[in-house]
């Protein structure tokens, strides 16, 4: 480097550019260390971070970990076949004997033998006809004062055109098999030859909305009294704006909530100011306000972001590298633990045994991540070790996944919603969404079915009749 020469002290214009100059070097020091920290980053993919495949571009390699079989696509020669089980009796409505009259070889006379007979059965869904109930409310004259009047519908009918059933289908049309409000005035017209409008359809959706507020509440205060909670968040749009859909999955309920914020004061609504149980999610520092103790960080998220490192600075690299063999050495011992083979599977004391030095290795491997120079690596090496604790919690508790699974796949449902419908455009509309998944997925995870479930809130909103409880 040239040798720097100093300003002459009684030359002021000296002075101010040798000053201007220390501060362009500081500037060019600065904007380096930029350059070469955006040099070493590499653009997220799926492999790398929790963006869905859909978002990889048609350049972005794919990699598989499975080999090619060299087998043909379908069913395998050996394979056990599954076929459709024949109703029973009491359910067949009409049965039909088939004989045959003449030998197909000799034409001679047949003769019925008491072999069993092959079943055949056909299954068909009859012509639906809409019901039309009507009633007349007439004007009656009172024969004492002479006032007239007009009677009013009994206890039992509501004001509205379209009875339960018609409005329980408009409901899981659109809650639930993601149906637009057109697609939905158009297959009731074709199918059931019933004429409904868009904003009949909506009052509709606004009606079921309010009854199943109860449910909503009732799965929101299972899933903070589980004793497990898989927590995410993912985006949503509300009137064009940005808004966040959150998901919490406990043992026995799912709840949904839509807000416009990603904020901790909605986790804190999810499940709760001070949670009890165990939290499984990701390193988002929303959830910071639940302690290391009661919390499982989800592997696959971490497993995502070696594999960043992986892709990243290359003098780096053997870091990550032992950090991905560890992560594969941990779930190969989960899988184990899980097994159906009794002769592979190990008790939860190996497990704890034998995951105590690969913790060891995660613990120093991320250490040294963190105290060497780089950019991106160190710096996810810091933020891991600030919830490394927490990445052992499955090992210590039973009933704990080390994933997000869970609420990954529960959520998936809402964000297929989302980009076929493009978010809600109202807050009503926000509502209809989170309580129509709530009880979809809730009634999903305890077998029951969605729709006896939403025809019963339909008798409910429109007959008077008695809410149907979410959780029985």
């Amino acid at each position: 480097m040239a040798a720097q020469l100093e300003p002459d002290p009684d030359c002021p214009s000296c002075t101010s550019l040798a000053a201007e100059l220390q501060a362009l070097r500081k500037v060019v020091e600065k904007l380096s260390g930029e350059v070469e920290r955006l040099k070493a980053r590499k653009p997220k993919t799926s492999r790398t971070s929790s963006k869905p495949p859909s978002t990889d571009g048609p350049w972005t390699k794919r990699f598989s970990k499975k080999k090619p079989s060299g087998k043909k696509r379908g069913g395998q020669p050996g394979h056990k076949g599954v076929q459709r089980k024949p109703a029973p009796p009491e359910d067949v409505n009409q049965s039909n004997d088939v004989l045959l009259e003449s030998c197909r070889k000799c034409s001679s006379r047949m003769v019925r033998t008491g072999a069993t007979p092959l079943h055949h059965q056909v299954i068909d869904i009859p012509p639906v006809k809409p019901r039309i109930d009507e009633w007349l409310l007439h004007v009656s004259q009172c024969t004492g004062c002479g006032s007239t009047e007009r009677a009013s519908l009994p206890a039992g009918v509501h004001p509205s055109s379209f009875g339960p059933n018609l409005s329980a289908l408009v409901v899981l049309l659109s809650g639930e098999y993601r149906m637009s409000r057109r697609n939905i005035q158009r297959y009731i017209a074709d199918a059931h030859g019933v004429e409904i409008s868009l904003g009949a359809i909506s009052n509709i959706e606004r009606r079921m909305t309010n009854g199943l507020e109860d449910a909503h509440t009732e799965a929101l205060a299972a899933v903070q009294e589980s004793p497990t909670k898989h927590l995410d968040e993912t985006t949503w749009r509300q009137e064009g704006k940005l808004a966040w859909l959150w998901a919490a999955v406990g043992q026995t309920a799912v709840c949904f909530l839509i807000r416009d914020s990603r904020r901790a004061e909605v986790a804190k609504e999810l499940i709760g100011e001070e949670p009890t149980g165990i939290l499984i999610s990701d390193r988002y520092a929303g959830y910071s306000f639940v302690g290391l103790d009661q919390r499982q960080v989800c592997l696959a998220h971490l497993l995502r972001d070696f594999q960043r490192m992986a892709e990243g600075e290359k003098e780096l690299r053997w870091i990550s590298d032992g950090l991905l063999l560890a992560m594969n050495d941990i779930f190969r011992l989960w899988h184990r633990h899980r097994s159906e083979d009794e002769s592979e599977r190990i008790s939860r004391a190996e497990l704890r045994r034998w995951s105590q030095p690969l913790r060891t290795r995660v613990l120093k491997l991320l250490d040294e991540g963190a105290l060497n120079r780089g950019h991106e690596t160190p710096a996810m090496c810091r933020g891991i070790l600030r919830t490394e604790p927490s990445m052992w919690t499955f090992i210590h508790h039973e009933g704990i996944e080390p994933t997000n699974n869970v609420v990954e796949r529960t959520v998936r449902p809402g964000v297929i919603l989302r980009k076929t419908s493009l978010g809600s455009q109202s807050d009503r509309g926000s509502r209809f969404v989170e309580r129509m998944q709530t009880a979809s997925a809730t009634l999903k995870l305890t077998g029951r079915s969605l729709r006896d479930f939403v025809l019963d809130v339909a008798h409910h909103v429109l007959a008077g009749a008695a809410a149907p409880a979410l959780l029985k």
